[in-house]
């Protein structure tokens, strides 16, 4: 499956959070597992403006 704009780097980060989140146990959370969670759904909010740039806006 080829996405215009996903590195491998991309795709291999994708997998490390599926890992991570199945691994996470969410009922016993401390401070540095909220601050990976921000920093994950940041990283995936620029993954997605990224990819929009490339698919949508740049074959206007």
């Amino acid at each position: 499956m080829k996405i215009e704009g996903m590195n491998k780097s991309d795709w291999l980060m994708l997998v490390l959070i599926v890992v991570v989140l199945f691994l996470t146990n969410f009922n016993d959370l401390q401070t540095i597992d909220y601050v990976l969670i921000v920093s994950v759904v940041a990283w995936l909010i620029m993954l997605g403006i990224r990819l929009y740039v490339v698919n949508v806006r740049n074959k206007r």
